[in-house]
């Protein structure tokens, strides 16, 4: 008489690497990166960090310093533009028509290391900077070690 022989459930530990990288994924989007955009469309934005401080760059082709508002409020830097074509000039029979109105928000995670008193936003070329200063008590310092 033959013992029974265990099987293993082959199928789900074939795809146990696949769902665990997937897992990994879903993990770092929400919890380790905090400065993830919370709206992903939209205008292009690059956020990075110097010594000094935190930068947003977006691209907004197309609008004036009138049509954004840059606001921070609780931890969180939302950026709003609308804008319109105000002329009517018949070109043709339009068959797409998407630059009359243009209207985005994106929102990102600050820290909460910042200076919020010295913040500064500026425009030129069609490229919106973000200037955030780290608080003094973030910055990085080297810490003299005295003998005795």
């Amino acid at each position: 008489m033959a013992l029974p022989t265990r099987r293993r459930p082959t199928a789900v530990l074939r795809n146990f690497p696949e769902t665990r990288w997937d897992m990994d994924r879903l993990f770092d989007e929400f919890f380790v990166r905090p400065m993830v955009s919370m709206n992903p469309t939209g205008p292009a934005a690059d956020f990075f960090e110097t010594e000094e401080e935190f930068v947003l760059e977006m691209n907004l082709p197309g609008f004036t310093e009138e049509d954004i508002d840059v606001n921070l409020e609780q931890g969180v830097l939302s950026i709003t533009g609308e804008h319109s074509v105000e002329e009517e000039e018949e070109k043709g029979t339009y068959h797409l028509r998407e630059r009359s109105w243009n209207r985005f928000t994106r929102s990102f995670s600050i820290p909460h290391t910042i200076n919020v008193e010295e913040v500064d936003a500026s425009f030129a070329k069609g490229v919106l900077t973000v200037k955030l200063p780290k608080a003094a008590e973030a910055k990085a310092r080297r810490i003299e070690i005295k003998g005795a």
